[in-house]
């Protein structure tokens, strides 16, 4: 896999970049650093934003706005629901119901074995921030009367679609997301994400990399609105 970040793809409007693992995608808190907006800000200096972001432990692609007319276009096109971030997942299948429950999760809302009989399948939720420092977070599914920090998608559930499953690896795709979204819920339903140190129970840090990748993008071209698609293997 490749440890250093590389553009797949550029036009006037946008860049295909490729995040490795254990890489924050844009600075925090306003502070500079090894991002992924800052590595591809030497390539192209007026670059605008990232479209979306992935976690410091996710790798795969991002997608760079160039100019105004591409971000605004790009955040409408996600607006639309016509921004699709396809992932490939090695999930342990463990289900850990009782240890989930106990650690701030709520009953999943359907079992491991309706994976193979429909599909796809969606997990969705509001999310609240949760742990030491609140650096993790934790499905809701009631009106949120109960937490004040509740996250909404445009006042809705955030989606995760489970659209192919071949062994252990499983096929996911959003069209918005939250920190840490597709680990939180695959958790949630007896999936765990293989090497992730943080869901379900926060552990020491491993050099093993989180098994989760960000295989493709699907957008519609600023300039043509033509249907646009980016991909690198899965797992």
């Amino acid at each position: 896999m490749d440890k250093e970040p590389y553009v797949l793809e550029e036009t006037d409007d946008y860049a295909v970049i490729f995040k490795p693992p254990k890489m924050h995608s844009v600075p925090l808190a306003k502070k500079s650093g090894d991002t992924l907006l800052e590595w591809y800000a030497h390539i192209f200096p007026d670059v605008v934003d990232l479209m979306h972001r992935l976690d410091f432990e996710t790798h795969g692609l991002a997608l760079a706005a160039k100019n105004l007319k591409a971000h605004e276009f790009l955040k409408a096109a996600q607006d639309r629901d016509e921004f699709i971030k396809e992932y490939s997942a090695v999930c342990l299948n463990s289900a850990r119901v009782s240890s989930i429950a106990a650690s701030g999760f709520p009953p999943p809302p359907f079992s491991i074995c309706e994976l193979s009989a429909k599909k796809p399948l969606v997990i969705e939720s509001y999310f609240r921030p949760f742990g030491p420092g609140r650096k993790l977070v934790r499905p809701v599914i009631d009106d949120g009367k109960k937490h004040r920090e509740l996250a909404m998608d445009n006042g809705g559930f955030y989606r995760t679609e489970v659209i192919g499953k071949s062994s252990d690896v499983f096929t996911v795709c959003i069209r918005r997301g939250f920190r840490h979204q597709i680990r939180c819920h695959l958790c949630w339903i007896g999936l765990p994400i293989k090497n992730d140190p943080l869901y379900p129970d926060p552990s020491p840090p491993s050099p093993d990399t989180l098994a989760l990748r960000a295989c493709a993008l699907f957008f519609p071209d600023p300039s043509t609105g033509k249907p646009r698609e980016y991909r690198i293997a899965s797992f």
